[in-house]
């Protein structure tokens, strides 16, 4: 009987931080070719963005690491924006994009720079 509430109590203490948990929602990302910036809006909805929020970001251009960008808090408690300059970016160019909440889970976009 011990044991049953034991996992029963560890499932519950599980799904608990899994609800309050989650990855990064579908990212937005267009590129100005004109003047080579990336912009980007991240939602992540949180009730506190300094104990909960998007904490990295990578962004490869064509397969290669160009940024690597950690964090302490998110732009608001709804979501984050971004703006980076990727001056070697070029017209077929894949621009690819992670982000990782500092509790659970990533998301990613790629886009071809038109």
């Amino acid at each position: 009987m011990k044991r049953i509430l034991f996992f029963a109590l560890l499932f519950l203490v599980f799904f608990a931080f899994s609800v309050s948990a989650h990855p990064p929602g579908e990212i937005e990302m267009s590129f100005n070719l004109e003047n080579k910036m990336l912009e980007v809006t991240i939602p992540h909805g949180s009730a506190d963005n300094t104990s909960h929020f998007v904490d990295e970001v990578n962004v490869y251009l064509n397969g290669n690491e160009h940024i690597e960008q950690a964090f302490i808090v998110q732009t608001n408690n709804d979501i984050m924006y971004l703006h980076y300059m990727i001056p070697g970016a070029e017209k077929g160019d894949l621009i690819k994009l992670t982000a990782e909440c500092n509790r659970f889970g990533n998301s990613e976009i790629e886009i071809t720079v038109e």
